[in-house]
């Protein structure tokens, strides 16, 4: 396992400009939220060694006896592999000789925290921001903790606290920005991302990471004007630096996805072409863009359709809803929605056939969006099957969920219980099947 200087990649006389300087180019090669555990590493290193104090108690380490310093490095390992229990036992050991030692306290009660002890951790990061009130590393922990326990206030003023002592620590921006959103505040959200860039551009620390924090914050708070604003400023970035491409194209991706996932396809379009530009080989972005792209395609196509007056404007809406669920696959609002377009259809549908037909010839990318939908109503024969359908769905989503319900549905119910009548001539097996396919009924829809 490394060293504090070894993960930071500079020597023991550094200085602690030399330490920020390693700090902002590592977090720049691995953010937090692509490269975790990298990250965390980074940052402990970090936190310890920017401090003076801290990094003079580090610098006795090697001159603790050898049993005391075999218990600290084999509890930090145990840490960084997660066993919170087998480092809680090695370090305390170390307690027993250096009680007052800030650095061991501190990896012990990010132990307790590891372990689902919360009020042992809060305990020890208390005692620690107290002691030595300029760490913002401790505060850091303190607030990290409050967060756990759902005190979101308490854990803003201590986040606030330890960015007045360390602005160019990411972890206190990404964590107080975190606070907020957690108490559902974007506004408070958004306003701590663009400090954290105004600090970072006047540093020279600009990190891609805040920029992917601040384009999501605008996606939960459907802010799309800001949305789009810095999301061509991200792409611009990513452009610009050739060194952080590969963070950038990522940051990219997953931002594709969650625009995808609100239904903005030309924006999700845009964000995954230009990942796609930056990291052609990737495989998940490939997949990313194959997903993106599809939808984008279908989207293209059903603006076009809503355009033709030779097709009723009741498809495209029908097709727009259906493109647009949310994606879970047993969620009732989405079903009940896609229900009563379907039943528009149903109910109408001798006046209807024709333009699913138009749809077929011209459309069959949309067409097959809902092929056995349609397939069934282009289909007489199965007409009165329709009817029972719709009209047994028609109760059961009316008993689940009466409020979406209303007299005008009632009525189109009705007409789905009127006895049924045929109303075509009826179509001979040899005859051409009507669907308008070229081929005889018996060999098409006739075999249904």
């Amino acid at each position: 396992m490394k060293d504090y200087y070894s993960t930071l990649n500079i020597t023991r006389n550094a200085t602690v400009a030399e330490i920020k300087k390693a700090y902002f180019t590592l977090v720049r090669a691995y953010p937090p939220d692509r490269h975790p555990e990298e990250f965390r590493k980074i940052r402990e290193a970090y936190e310890v060694l920017v401090d003076e104090n801290t990094r003079r108690q580090y610098d006795l380490v090697d001159s603790m006896p050898d049993i005391v310093k075999l218990y600290f490095k084999e509890g930090r390992k145990a840490l960084d592999e997660g066993d919170a229990e087998k480092a809680i036992r090695l370090l305390e050991e170390v307690i027993k000789f250096y009680p007052h030692f800030s650095v061991v306290n501190s990896l012990l009660g990010e132990a307790y925290l590891k372990n689902e002890n919360s009020v042992k951790a809060i305990r020890i990061f208390e005692k620690l921001a107290a002691q030595e009130q300029n760490n913002a590393g401790f505060v850091r922990r303190l607030a990290e903790a409050y967060a756990l326990r759902g005190w979101h206030k308490k854990a803003i003023i201590q986040f606030r606290r330890a960015l007045s002592l360390d602005e160019d620590n990411i972890s206190l921006w990404l964590g107080l920005t975190d606070c907020y959103l957690q108490a559902k505040d974007f506004q408070k959200a958004k306003e701590t991302v663009r400090e954290g860039l105004e600090v970072s551009n006047r540093k020279g620390w600009d990190n891609l990471e805040l920029y992917y924090h601040i384009i999501q914050i605008d996606i939960l708070s459907h802010d799309l004007i800001s949305m789009r604003k810095r999301l061509e400023e991200m792409k611009n970035k990513a452009i610009e630096k050739e060194e952080e491409r590969a963070n950038a194209a990522w940051f990219l991706a997953a931002l594709a996805k969650m625009i995808h996932s609100i239904g903005l396809e030309e924006e999700a379009a845009a964000a995954i072409n230009t990942a796609f530009a930056l990291q052609p080989d990737d495989e998940k972005i490939q997949s990313i863009k194959k997903e993106v792209d599809t939808q984008y395609s279908l989207l293209m196509e059903i603006k076009k359709l809503k355009k033709d007056s030779a097709v009723d404007s009741r498809l495209a809406e029908m097709l727009d809803c259906e493109l647009h669920m949310c994606g879970q696959k047993d969620c009732l609002d989405c079903k009940i929605t896609q229900f009563f377009c379907e039943m528009d259809i149903i109910v109408e549908i001798e006046s209807l056939r024709k333009d699913v037909l138009r749809l077929k010839n011209s459309y069959p990318e949309l067409y097959n969006m809902k092929k056995e939908f349609f397939d069934s109503v282009l289909n007489p024969k199965k007409e009165q099957h329709l009817f029972d359908t719709y009209n047994k769905k028609y109760k059961k989503y009316k008993k689940l969920c009466p409020e979406r319900f209303d007299d005008e549905d009632e009525e189109g119910c009705e007409l789905l219980q009127q006895p049924y009548r045929r109303s075509e001539p009826k179509v001979g097996r040899n005859d051409p099947c009507p669907c308008g396919s070229g081929k005889k009924y018996k060999k098409c829809c006739g075999r249904s």
